[in-house]
């Protein structure tokens, strides 16, 4: 099973409902049903994409069926959820904010996802100078991803705001920023994106680190995992 189709199980609030209700036991589907808002049928139909992902087992007993967690149905998940946690340090690394992360886009889709396609997957409502000054959101986000173009936005009173300048670009390799936005003073921002024999790795960090800078790229990157496992289908 694959971790996107546990994902798919997962986000239905009916589904980890049936989950939590077989913790302890193995449970019939009319125990299973019992008290939620939905009828029987509907139970088992949500026992029946479990079961596709992996999560769950059945075993005939007697005149009924049995349902029960599977021992490490999970994993798939969770060594995604893995992939997601910041890589060690390279020695000799300079001091600051580092996360890194696996993705089955290639290097040139990854860049082409947080270069060319940064609007559709940015957190705008936290991080934008919109948001930060007016709790408003920008008309549009862009970024031209050579050197000495700019991540900029659009205000929401139609003027323009300069978050980031690039300082190195090399596609589909590396992109470098002197960061701007939210920040006393500049910084220096870099997304590398290297191969791997299932994808690609994207890294990225900032010579700085404080709170502010920690908050914004853990969104950043966690949306950047979102929208990258959602677009794997239109590659």
């Amino acid at each position: 099973m694959t971790y996107e189709a546990i994902l798919t199980a997962l986000a239905d609030p009916t589904r980890r409902a049936v989950l939590e209700r077989l913790r302890d036991e193995p449970l019939p589907v009319g125990r299973i049903a019992e008290d939620l808002p939905v009828s029987r049928p509907a139970v088992s139909q949500h026992l029946k994409v479990l079961l596709d992902a992996g999560l769950v087992s059945m075993q005939a007993s007697g005149t009924r069926n049995l349902y029960a967690l599977l021992p490490g149905g999970a994993a798939p998940l969770l060594g995604w959820l893995g992939d997601l946690r910041s890589a060690p340090a390279a020695p000799g690394t300079a001091p600051g904010w580092r996360r890194s992360l696996a993705t089955r886009l290639n290097p040139h889709e990854a860049w082409q996802l947080f270069c060319d396609d940064l609007a559709i997957w940015w957190p705008v409502a936290r991080f934008s100078i919109s948001a930060h000054k007016e709790g408003a959101l920008p008309q549009a986000v862009f970024l031209d991803p050579v050197v000495g173009g700019a991540l900029s936005e659009i205000l929401y009173d139609g003027s323009k705001g300069i978050w980031a300048t690039v300082i190195d670009a090399r596609k589909p390799d590396c992109l470098t920023l002197d960061w701007q936005m939210g920040v006393p003073d500049r910084s220096e921002v870099r997304i590398d994106f290297t191969a791997e024999r299932d994808g690609a790795r994207v890294t990225l960090q900032q010579d700085a680190e404080t709170p502010e800078a920690t908050a914004l790229w853990d969104a950043v990157m966690e949306r950047f995992a979102s929208a990258a496992n959602a677009s794997l289908s239109n590659f």
